[in-house]
């Protein structure tokens, strides 16, 4: 049997693996952030993976805000901030991500 490769104008399956699903579940999830106005906080001390975290989450629509060790965000949700999605590192100077959450 022959193997054929596809033609310039026809998509392969890898192409089409998930036949614009893929696309469609991001779409409904950006959908969804944005009507229920959804945050988060990233308490991270590195500040590439505290920008890179926070950027994901803008592209789904999330408001971010971010902290650099855990004792500001104590007191920033101590304050009364309020947050649908925390994310903080186990590793932290000050505060880590442990200790904050006892």
């Amino acid at each position: 049997m022959a193997l054929t490769l596809p033609s310039g104008d026809q998509s392969s399956d890898q192409d089409n693996w998930d036949n614009g699903r893929l696309a469609r579940k991001r779409q409904l999830l950006t959908e969804i952030v944005l009507r229920n106005r959804l945050t988060a906080l990233v308490v991270d001390a590195d500040t590439t993976c505290r920008v890179l975290e926070q950027l994901l989450l803008r592209s789904y629509g999330v408001q971010t805000q971010g902290v650099d060790n855990g004792r500001d965000a104590v007191t920033l949700i101590a304050s009364g901030v309020k947050f649908n999605l925390i994310i903080i590192d186990m590793i932290l100077p000050i505060l880590n991500g442990l200790e904050a959450d006892s």
